[in-house]
């Protein structure tokens, strides 16, 4: 009995013994900066070693990283696992291993069900990233601070087969294939060192910048902000011929990148850094390299976009519960893993293909879709909606994408966007920020005139939980810009409203010296006989001279009487009545078209003199507040 106790606890240490003993290179075989560039011909003759070896594919799994260890799924749903021991820095999906570094060892744990596979020390050092060819797993680790780069190659029983540790050289993201590791150093180069001899037997030099090798559905990649394709054009990557792709250059919120830089370690709970990246998966196109589902995707804490690998233009906005922690493009679309620890399929239309649920909160995800294809979605809506959904989340944090988002609502001729920037102008609980925003965009419509008009039948009503006016004063610049008859009743209803803001009076004023009717004319007079003395603020000011142009135009010769006699009344405010005098002359017989009778949004006939006009063009900054602020009339 005694013996073959021996033998068993013999034969369980032999792994154990292999990883304290491993294969050790010469470091000066690797990783040298004496090389002489080869014009690709060393990587060509790798890529003829290796390619009858393709790596396999990969599992298609999300982890996340919970408090006390990690977490695990299929993207299919199949397989949900835990396993203790939280990692010191991300986690890498590498093939169907899944690798982190804690306690001072790096663990491989099967991807699909969590089992141990084994675990070597790392001497102090944290995990960067991880490849696999299908029976060896090569790691990328170094200090957490920068330095101490230490590459290793495990085989699944947990021997260690290679080690090398290069002086001076910060080591990427690698991958593996035909038992060769790839490994992006120097932000230029991609060693080829045969795991077997531990030599480099080939050296691919990019002109841009390299820090990550990534298996994508079995076939290897190299790039950063690019990626260029392991095949049988390799060999011209030096010189620009060889399959590459890169994501269009245009600016989003947070500047994400595809890949970050592969030789700095990703912290285990993810930072604002990961929940801000680029998602999208090289494919075949027709011989040439280019985009699965010709979409990319960008996150942005709450709010995934999904943008047109063309041209960059965006095409669906998905909005989240909770902060997206990391994801992956597949073949059809992407799959996102939010700190719910939900993981949500999305089609590369928007579509929602469904999801799954690694049922525990997270601080961190890497999601790998491997060959896994996702099922077409349920459509999302229009983008309009889209775009007004993800606006309205009340987070502080989502101000920048939430702008950039509004602009891109502000570009799109649908009616519906109209509407839209109404509700958000007429929201109390929108941001100062981008209340500005939505009133500029909302003066430059030239459609949707049905929702403008329903919005100037509310008004300010705290009982009826009305709780800040509609935007006056964009919706009478657009509407008078577009001619609009219907809007002078409610305009006219407006401009005695004094919970309204000066600059919002001022501007349906201005338009209705435009649009104003007989049927409007006593609500003018009102307004007229109420501010023409106690106007004191230069939009008030502007406010009656333009109702003043407007009971010159509809209001005959009781029109013309009612001005003149403000333009000689001592009580009449300064600045009003100097305006009053130069429209005075102008005014000729009932029936003429008077002077300054121009488009809204044109320069006043008359400003009082030395001011300066009180705003500007319909879409341009309001002169004042929002609506909210200082009323129009002192109490």
């Amino acid at each position: 009995m005694t013996s073959r106790r021996l033998v068993l606890g013999l034969s369980w240490a032999l792994p154990a013994l292999a990883a304290c003993s491993p294969a050790t290179t010469n470091t000066s075989a690797a990783f040298s900066s004496n090389w002489q560039n080869d014009g690709g011909k060393s990587i060509q003759a790798v890529y003829a070693k290796v390619s009858s070896a393709p790596p396999p594919p990969g599992a298609a799994v999300a982890v996340g990283v919970t408090r006390d260890g990690l977490v695990g799924i299929g993207l299919d749903g199949s397989g949900k696992w835990k396993a203790a021991g939280r990692p010191d820095s991300q986690p890498a999906i590498a093939g169907s291993v899944v690798v982190s570094t804690t306690g001072g060892s790096a663990v491989g744990l099967d991807a699909k069900s969590g089992k141990e596979l084994w675990r070597v020390p790392v001497e102090g050092r944290v995990l960067r990233g991880a490849g696999d060819d299908g029976s060896t797993t090569v790691l990328s680790l170094g200090q957490p601070g920068g330095g101490g780069s230490l590459l290793l190659a495990v085989t699944r029983d947990g021997s260690v087969a290679r080690k090398i540790e290069p002086e001076a050289v910060e080591l990427g993201v690698p991958a593996a294939q035909g038992n060769v590791a790839f490994v992006p150093w120097s932000s230029q180069y991609v060693s080829a060192v045969d795991l077997g001899s531990g030599d480099e037997i080939g050296r691919l030099l990019l002109r841009d910048q390299v820090s990550h090798a990534v298996n994508v559905g079995g076939k290897l990649h190299f790039g950063e902000r690019g990626v260029v394709r392991f095949d049988d054009k390799i060999g011209g990557s030096a010189s620009g011929t060889s399959n590459a792709v890169k994501l269009p250059e245009r600016e989003l919120p947070g500047k994400p990148v595809w890949f970050p830089i592969g030789s700095q370690v990703t912290p285990a709970a993810a930072s604002a850094r990961e929940k801000i990246r680029l998602f999208a998966r090289p494919a075949d196109q027709g011989g040439k390299l280019g985009i699965a589902g010709g979409r990319y995707a960008a996150t942005y804490f709450r709010v995934v976009m999904g943008l047109d690998a063309a041209d960059g233009s965006l095409r669906w906005v998905r909005t989240f519960g909770q902060d997206v922690l990391g994801g992956a493009a597949a073949e059809s679309g992407f799959a996102f893993c939010d700190a719910g620890g939900k993981v949500t399929l999305v089609d590369s239309n928007g579509g929602d293909s469904g999801s799954v649920d690694l049922g525990a909160s997270l601080v961190g995800c890497v999601v790998e879709t491997g060959g896994f294809t996702l099922p077409a979605g349920k459509s999302p809506g229009s983008l309009p909606e889209q775009l007004a959904k993800a606006i309205e989340l009340r987070e502080t944090e989502m101000a920048t994408a939430q702008r950039f988002l509004l602009r891109e609502l502000g570009t799109r001729q649908e009616p519906l966007v109209t509407k839209a920037l109404v509700d958000l102008a007429s929201n109390p609980r929108t941001s100062a920020l981008l209340l500005e925003d939505a009133r500029q965009l909302l003066a430059a419509r030239r459609n949707g005139a049905e929702y403008m008009l329903e919005a100037l039948t509310k008004h300010y009503d705290f009982l009826s939980d009305v709780l800040r006016s509609p935007p006056v004063g964009p919706i009478a610049d657009a509407l008078a810009a577009m001619n609009e008859p219907k809007a002078a009743g409610p305009l006219a209803h407006h401009l005695n409203d004094a919970a309204n803001t000066p600059s919002d009076i001022e501007r349906a004023a201005r338009a209705l010296s435009k649009l104003a009717t007989a049927a409007e004319l006593g609500e003018l007079k009102t307004f007229f006989t109420l501010y023409r003395a106690t106007a004191d603020e230069k939009e008030l000011v502007n406010a009656v001279l333009s109702v003043a142009q407007a009971l010159l135009r509809i209001g005959g010769d009781e029109g013309k009487k009612v001005v003149a006699e403000a333009a000689k009344d001592p009580l009449t405010h300064p600045d009003v009545k100097a305006g009053l005098a130069n429209l005075a002359p102008a005014s000729g017989p009932a029936g003429d078209k008077p002077a300054g009778d121009k488009p809204a949004g044109d320069k006043p006939a008359t400003k009082p003199a030395g001011d300066k006009p009180a705003t500007k063009a319909a879409g341009d900054k309001p002169a004042t507040k929002p609506a909210g602020d200082k009323p129009a009339t002192k109490g």
